[in-house]
């Protein structure tokens, strides 16, 4: 086959340096490559076409190809005769418009020659015209071809360490991001189900505001997010994962050292709670809520049973709390501790918690806390109502079977 083409391009399409030059860098290339009879060189230039296109196809990133840009491409490689391209020679392909179109599966030819344009920009394909512009092949009087017009390969075949350099790079970058976004799923996770358990538990400690931090790193993880965000919030959320853990993990062994009966879960947390005597705190299970009098705070045995509703009564009055609960409510221990899970979700503090239990008493405070969720759609601040509430506890202005009562007559 000649080795010498034109470089001027048919038609209207202009010429310029950047072309030129392109055409006569490969010339030289593959003019070197002839020149070395070393077997080892041969080989190193002797590309699988489908492993060199697999690679492209990782690579696209780097070069903003499109998919329909790579399947002209594929449909170039796929009309040449070899598997394997040498470097060499000249790699021309030659298909006609109308099968170019039937291996693109009917792609129309204005959409085909805007992606060989793109091809030819970036340097993987050069076009070599004919005087006339048709692609076709003249052949010697043994078959071989002697001469060729169409699209040379070949400059892809000298791209190739790139492109594997390029895919490389981009396969260690996917799969960096793949840890990022996994180690960022599990530091969510720990750290939401770390937090409920402290305050399902009614562990010390600032919850509320490692709750908000939490928050302030939550939302979905970007598929294809950048590697520098993804990094800065796996680290922040690490950080927030050892604060958390470390908090919990303390407050678990200073209860352990306490004095505190927590082994059989009849302990209440909060060592300020005066509502109950001993007695009832070593049968929890068997707790009934106490009215709230003005000597609460100051009598911790004043027990009128008599006047104060049961388990089932608040249920019934109070039914949405039901369905935050984990395992349903059958005792006043799970009535309080999803009292505690539901806190945070109304926008009550911490503190404004503790108070209530203080002044209320925890399965009042409890049962409160229930009425509020009933009434939440109603009332602009839940945590400023029940701050009210708590005032008024504490002055022996507020009952809780009253406001059960007054909340059954609101909903009918």
């Amino acid at each position: 086959m000649t080795e010498h083409f034109a470089t001027s391009p048919f038609g209207g399409r202009m010429m310029n340096a950047a072309h030129f030059l392109s055409y006569e860098k490969l010339r030289q290339q593959q003019k070197e490559l002839r020149q070395k009879q070393s077997e080892t060189e041969q080989d190193h230039h002797c590309i699988d076409r489908w492993k060199l296109l697999r690679a492209l196809t990782e690579a696209r990133e780097a070069y903003e190809l499109s998919s329909r840009t790579i399947a002209v491409l594929e449909a170039l490689l796929s009309f040449y005769p070899d598997k394997i391209l040498d470097s060499r020679v000249a790699l021309i392909v030659f298909p006609s418009n109308h099968e170019l179109s039937m291996r693109l599966r009917g792609m129309s030819a204005p959409t085909i020659r805007r992606h060989i344009a793109i091809l030819v920009e970036l340097g993987f394909i050069l076009r070599r015209d004919s005087p006339n512009g048709k692609r076709f092949v003249r052949r010697d009087s043994n078959g071989e071809i002697a001469m060729a017009f169409g699209f040379d390969l070949s400059p892809l075949t000298f791209k190739a360490s790139e492109i594997e350099t390029h895919a490389s790079e981009l396969r260690e970058q996917a799969r960096i991001r793949q840890q990022l976004r996994f180690n960022i799923t599990i530091h969510l996770r720990d750290i939401s189900k770390t937090i409920l358990a402290a305050l399902n538990e009614g562990r010390e400690g600032d919850w509320n505001t490692l709750y908000d931090q939490l928050q302030a790193l939550s939302g979905r993880v970007e598929r294809n997010g950048t590697l520098e965000n993804l990094g800065k919030r796996e680290q922040a959320l690490s950080i927030l994962r050892k604060n958390v853990e470390n908090l919990y993990l303390s407050k678990v062994s200073e209860q352990k050292t306490s004095g505190n009966v927590c082994e059989n879960e009849h302990h209440i947390q909060n060592s300020n709670i005066e509502s109950f005597d001993n007695k009832q705190v070593q049968n929890r299970e068997n707790i009934k809520p106490e009215p709230i009098s003005k000597n609460l705070r100051h009598n911790s045995k004043v027990q009128t049973h008599t006047s104060t509703p049961d388990l089932q009564e608040i249920l019934q009055h109070c039914p949405q709390i039901s369905h935050y609960a984990q395992h349903g409510i059958h005792q006043w221990r799970d009535l309080i501790l999803t009292a505690g899970h539901i806190r945070p979700m109304l926008g009550i503090t911490a503190s404004a918690w503790q108070k209530a239990c203080e002044i209320m008493g925890e399965i009042n405070a409890a049962i409160t806390l229930a009425a509020i969720l009933e009434r939440s759609d109603k009332i602009k601040s839940a945590g400023g109502y029940l701050r009210k509430l708590t005032e008024q506890a504490e002055h022996g202005q507020y009952c809780v079977k009253p406001a059960l009562r007054a909340l059954s007559n609101t909903r009918h």
